[in-house]
């Protein structure tokens, strides 16, 4: 699969597409994104997410794009585990800065994040760039970057029927004996969870996300191991969100995302939301394909407006 799409393996569930289409080139803008993010949903398979990427080919045919891959026992994962598997990923960013930003090559960066598995992953992409920041004085984009984030299906949907659902829906059928013990183990976790957190005023992971996706300084350091600044090193209270959800999402409550968007509003993050009516989890682009690369062009037609003002 990743051989014959163009996409190739730079770490566990990690893929980089580098080469542009030469025949798709013609339209590319120079104020297209130069980097791609796009961090899949849990269990998401290679083959549905190479779809996101070949679009993004025709898109924005310049950009290097990174595609990474959530396997389900990352979220079992330590916190040095998960940060070690995005190494990839923080040394391609590196390079990317250390290779100049001037005016005109400055990064430009499209994240595009599915569900919370996928903002989990910024969220740790985000500490470890921050620390190897720190710690080795290695630079990442800044602020000054032309960036945009897509935030597609989260945050929300912490409950512990809403794990269940998360960790099984991918299972076939007749596999009943795996999905009692994979729902025993999250009712063990959940349970624990809990524990730390009125015990050792530990927050829940999804709470966890929800600030990091409001908090609006990526210049910030680290705090105790923890993301002390925005959710990625380059986001700021400009940087244009846009929330895609739907009214019919089983596993993230639209009224959760709808109360994090609000409350991303009264804080002035530069926000928007596109809500569809029918669409079931992480499926609006391939139910109303327009409507969603519509909106993508549009939220990052916008950072791009954004940032001349700002530089103006």
């Amino acid at each position: 699969m990743s051989e014959k799409s163009g996409l190739l393996p730079i770490g566990n569930g990690i893929y980089l597409l580098k080469e542009p289409i030469a025949q798709n080139t013609s339209h590319a803008s120079p104020d297209d994104p130069n980097v791609i993010l796009v961090l899949g949903w849990m269990g998401a398979k290679l083959a549905h997410l190479h779809k996101y990427t070949k679009v993004y080919e025709e898109m924005y045919p310049h950009a290097t794009q990174v595609l990474i891959q959530n396997n389900p026992q990352l979220f079992w994962s330590t916190t040095g585990t998960r940060m070690k598997n995005l190494i990839p990923v923080a040394e391609i960013l590196e390079s990317l800065s250390t290779n100049g930003e001037t005016e005109t090559e400055r990064p430009r960066i499209l994240v595009h994040s599915f569900s919370n598995g996928g903002g989990l992953q910024m969220c740790t992409l985000g500490n470890l760039l921050r620390q190897r920041q720190t710690r080795t004085q290695t630079q990442t984009p800044r602020s000054t970057s032309i960036s945009a984030m897509i935030i597609d299906s989260a945050p929300g949907g912490g409950s512990l029927s809403s794990l269940i659902r998360a960790f099984t829906l991918a299972l076939p059928n007749g596999y009943a004996v795996l999905r009692i013990l994979i729902k025993v183990f999250i009712f063990f976790l959940y349970t624990l969870g809990i524990v730390r957190h009125r015990v050792f005023g530990v927050k829940p992971v999804i709470d966890r996300l929800k600030e990091a996706l409001l908090r609006d300084d990526g210049s910030k350091g680290i705090k105790n191991g923890g993301g002390g600044g925005a959710i990625l090193p380059w986001i700021t209270s400009t940087t244009p969100r846009l929330y895609v959800c739907s009214k019919k999402d089983e596993l993230v409550p639209v009224d959760e995302v709808v109360q994090h968007f609000e409350e991303a509003k009264r804080r002035g993050l530069n926000v928007k939301m596109d809500m569809y009516d029918d669409t079931p989890h992480v499926a609006h682009a391939r139910r109303y394909p327009e409507r969603y690369w519509g909106a993508v062009r549009d939220l990052w037609k916008g950072a791009v407006e954004n940032a001349e003002r700002l530089v103006h």
